[in-house]
């Protein structure tokens, strides 16, 4: 995969919302357009059941792009779009379906876009961005006061402050994208009324942002059955499922213990009933939903597999990344410059790319630098000096996000100094980054002098790469590395009459 800016991105944030991100009980659920998919009408008149479903695994694309303001701040965490898309995929696990990543995330600068108040602006970003083949989802600001939406010719808005772990507004929206009304269609925008006749039939606009357009066209409006609790009219009536119960909730609402609704409702016959609270394409609050109906599920598979064809990949995806990355230069503690410095760690299988972040702050709350690779180092910027900093590594490619990051270490950050201090014992190797054919020199306690000694190089996969016997006839050695070695990261190993010294060496390539 390719980042579409530049590789490294230099960002400082805190892992709760900015100042400007509105959060989730400031915005609407949802504000996808108001409406019944021609398709699944027609989908449904053809009496389709859920057990007519294959059991193969559908793998769908998705092109990410994360906005920011015009000067690149506000954009969406890097390890949060990682745990955003392994909730994706949990919530459509039922389903068979699986969604990748096409291409790299974008990174789009753009103040207008990042907090849009209204849907033709976001229209305008999808059109101006859009990647062929995918399903395009925006992760930004404010997406027009909603906590996302669908345009089913353009692409998904969703905003940071619903795109949280344990958020399912992604998964609602791509119901959206591949057919699904909600649950309670036709009552959107109205106020359930326990107190007043249950109406046979609603109206809706079914633009829903109608009133941001320039038009001299009346407000376009359509119709839906309301649907009764004894299924007599489930097949035309609302959504058009008959495996998900009437619904007439359009707020978001709490649910007890079972996932249905607090608030009891009354059909056009006077029966009695409660919305549930599960189904992911209801405005229930996130702790209760947690699935897909069967019917839903027959639906949305149909529709990738005809109307979206173009986002399927015949699969199958790589191997899961299971190891998470070995942190090995800067060792615990370590004294780096405080400008240049080096970090390095161990390559992942299956990995392509990898999230370094280092902060000030062991918990990681605040990130002075997150920045994301696809080599196993980096190059740090200036840093202050005479600092502890704490770093970690993530690995993740284009079909594997649910990874987990490194154990942290820390370094303190100085002048660049020639070498570690010695240890307990006096002894001490130095520089430990060297380039190749460059001297070593070792400093030896006095109960080495005058013993032999074994000095053996490694590299990170075990290798012998180097060795040499002699007696240690003086307190400060000089040892010459073969000028052959290519560069990265190796393992000296001396072995003396005092134990086993070991030191990890960077040599620099050219």
């Amino acid at each position: 995969m390719r980042f579409l800016l530049p590789c490294l991105f230099w960002i400082a944030f805190s892992t709760t919302l900015s100042a400007q991100d509105p959060v989730k009980s400031d915005l609407r659920p949802c504000g996808s357009p108001v409406g019944m998919d021609p398709w699944l009408r027609t989908f449904q008149q053809q009496a389709p059941t859920a057990s007519a479903r294959s059991n193969d695994t559908l793998y769908a694309a998705l092109q990410l792009h994360l906005l920011a303001k015009d000067d690149g701040g506000g954009r969406f965490p890097a390890n949060f779009v990682l745990a955003a898309l392994c909730r994706l995929n949990s919530d459509f696990a039922a389903s068979g379906i699986r969604f990748y990543l096409k291409d790299d995330w974008q990174n789009i600068n753009s103040t207008a876009w990042w907090k849009h108040d209204f849907v033709p602006q976001g229209i305008e970003m999808m059109f101006s961005n859009n990647v062929a083949d995918a399903l395009n989802t925006y992760f930004v600001s404010d997406p027009a006061g909603a906590c996302g939406y669908n345009l089913p010719y353009a692409g998904i808005a969703v905003a940071h402050g619903c795109s949280f772990e344990d958020d399912h507004t992604w998964a609602h929206e791509v119901g959206h994208a591949l057919s699904l009304p909600h649950t309670f269609l036709g009552w959107e925008n109205k106020i359930y009324n326990y107190n007043q006749p249950t109406p046979e039939l609603l109206t809706y606009d079914y633009t829903y942002f109608h009133d941001t357009l320039d038009t001299q066209f009346p407000v376009p409006l359509d119709t839906a059955l309301v649907e009764n609790l004894d299924g007599s009219n489930c097949a035309i009536a609302a959504d058009l499922f008959c495996d998900t119960r009437p619904d007439y909730l359009s707020d978001r609402w709490p649910c007890n213990a079972q996932g249905s609704s607090l608030t009891k409702q009354r059909d056009q016959n006077g029966q009695e009933f409660y919305s549930d609270g599960t189904l992911f394409m209801s405005y229930a609050a996130d702790v209760c939903q947690n699935r897909f109906s069967n019917e839903q599920i027959a639906a949305m598979r149909a529709n990738l597999q005809s109307e979206k064809a173009a986002w399927l990949h015949p699969g199958p995806p790589p191997p899961a990344i299971t190891a998470t990355a070995v942190l090995l230069d800067p060792v615990e503690d370590a004294t780096i410059p405080h400008s240049g410095g080096q970090l390095h760690w161990t390559p992942v299988a299956g990995a392509t790319h990898y999230i370094v972040q280092v902060t000030r702050i062991a918990s990681f709350a605040i990130r002075e630098i997150e920045v994301v690779v696809t080599a196993t180092s980096l190059t740090l910027p200036s840093l202050l000096q005479n600092q502890r900093y704490y770093w970690r590594v993530q690995p993740f490619s284009n079909w594997n996000f649910c990874t987990e990051p490194s154990a942290s270490e820390s370094f303190m950050t100085g002048e660049v100094t020639a070498a570690h201090s010695p240890d307990a014992e006096g002894w001490r190797c130095y520089p430990t980054r060297l380039a190749a054919g460059q001297e070593i020199t070792l400093e030896t306690p006095a109960s080495w002098l005058h013993q032999p000694a074994h000095y053996a190089l490694y590299d990170l996969t075990g290798r012998l790469c180097w060795q040499s016997i002699g007696p240690v006839n003086q307190s400060r050695l000089r040892l010459t590395l073969p000028a052959d070695l290519s560069g990265g990261m190796y393992c000296l190993a001396v072995q003396g009459a005092g134990g086993m010294k070991t030191e990890r060496l960077l040599l620099m390539g050219e």
